[in-house]
């Protein structure tokens, strides 16, 4: 079959049997830096395109009818100069991949992942950021009734900013402890003859500390906790600071909302012969309304064991557990806890013959196996909440991945 998600919850859970996908990135050296002297002026252009099919995995012309399936966007566009006024001062404007942490074997960019237009500064450990984002949700667009049963009520549209600072501090020898802090603004949105607001003004606050701990011989471990109020309480199903959560109290605001995260991941490299990558996510959501359904908590923990039984074979497992409990109305009858387990054994051909979670090309044979618990096959069948599998396959015990696909970076 076509690559189609087994997880719950988008990409918390393991990225096997994701679609594909092709995102080159192009770095223009305009003035290159120079060994020789780190403190010369520099800059450069990143530009990302990416590619998907919206109907299938499938990304060629002959494979896909392209013309009206194949969807290309422009994920990075941006200018950073280096050693300017200042040596170590970095300054970039456009939109960027602003982000750090990320469990690679679930596909989910955690803490800090704050991708979007904007302009930054950067001094050695300290990261200064002015972002700004945009949306479809209400929370971004309202219409005002113009009186005319004829004709189409105005769209008024508002932007957040989202101002960020960040601080990454060494803690003895090869460890660090990364803070993070952020501020939202949405201004009122209002009709465009006098001054009643469509929507009122509301704000939103981020704060957060992340531990790396070096382990040595290329282990580590990471250790997260954020949490977000107002309109940056996102953190359901692994959403951005800005993915507010929830319905808003009587006021139309947020005030109250609440989002928490914490995230542990490691990878130990046991001998020559054996790696773990391992991951544990819990996160809960609140809305700011106080109603009993108005809140979420999802989470997600795994593992993925390499056995490197050649240079060039690798057997790649993976073991995840997921689960998500949503809140119910007054009196209702509390459903049973969907949650998922799925395995995959991955045998691995890797030509470069390096011994190592991190080498690439993979060229993988992938079998995976989810089970689904009655909770949630009951709220596949009512349509609040499934996975991509059972929106495509319906309701079921188990599912199926089989396939081979290629992984490889540069």
């Amino acid at each position: 079959m076509h690559g189609k998600s087994l997880n719950l919850l988008g990409t918390l859970g393991g990225r096997l049997e994701e679609g594909d996908y092709l995102e080159p990135t192009i770095k223009l050296n305009i003035v290159k830096p120079t060994a020789e002297d780190n403190t010369k002026p520099y800059f450069h252009v990143v530009l990302t395109p990416s590619m998907f099919s919206t109907n299938g995995s499938f990304i060629g012309a002959f494979a896909n009818n392209f013309s009206t399936t194949l969807r290309i966007e422009l994920f990075q566009a941006y200018l950073e100069a280096g050693n300017v006024l200042i040596p170590d001062l970095k300054i970039w404007a456009g939109q960027r991949f602003y982000r750090g942490s990320d469990v690679h074997i679930a596909d989910y960019f955690f803490f800090n992942n704050l991708s979007s237009q904007g302009f930054g500064v950067k001094y050695k450990a300290l990261d200064v950021a002015v972002l700004l984002q945009t949306g479809t949700s209400t929370l971004y667009s309202s219409r005002a009734d113009d009186g005319n049963p004829d004709t189409t009520d105005p769209l008024f549209q508002r932007q957040r900013t989202v101002l960020v600072g960040q601080y990454v501090l060494p803690v003895a020898e090869k460890h660090s402890l990364h803070l993070l802090g952020e501020f939202h603004l949405l201004p009122a949105n209002r009709a465009a003859i006098g001054s009643t607001a469509l929507a009122p003004t509301d704000i939103g606050y981020v704060a957060g500390v992340k531990f790396r701990a070096d382990l040595g011989n290329g282990s580590f471990s990471e250790t997260a906790v954020r949490a977000g109020g107002g309109i940056a309480n996102g953190a359901y199903a692994g959403s951005s600071t800005w993915g507010t959560y929830g319905l808003t109290n009587e006021d139309g605001k947020y005030a109250g909302a609440l989002g928490l995260e914490f995230v542990e991941h490691f990878l130990y490299n046991v001998n020559p012969l054996f790696t773990v990558n391992a991951f544990a996510i819990v996160q809960r959501s609140q809305g700011a309304s106080g109603e009993s359904q108005d809140h979420a908590l999802n989470f997600a923990t795994g593992a993925r064991t390499f056995l490197y039984l050649h240079n060039q074979f690798h057997l790649i497992n993976e073991l995840t557990f997921q689960g998500v409990s949503l809140g119910q109305p007054e009196g209702a009858e509390k459903p049973s806890l969907p949650y998922a387990v799925k395995f995959s054994i991955v045998p691995t051909l890797v030509p470069s013959g390096d011994r190592s979670a991190w080498a690439r090309p993979h060229l993988r044979l992938i079998y995976t196996l989810a089970y689904y618990g009655e909770g949630a096959r009951e709220a596949a069948s009512a349509g609040t909440l499934s996975s991509a599998y059972m929106r495509e396959f319906g309701p079921r015990t188990f599912g199926h991945y089989l396939g081979a696909r290629a992984e490889w970076w540069f």
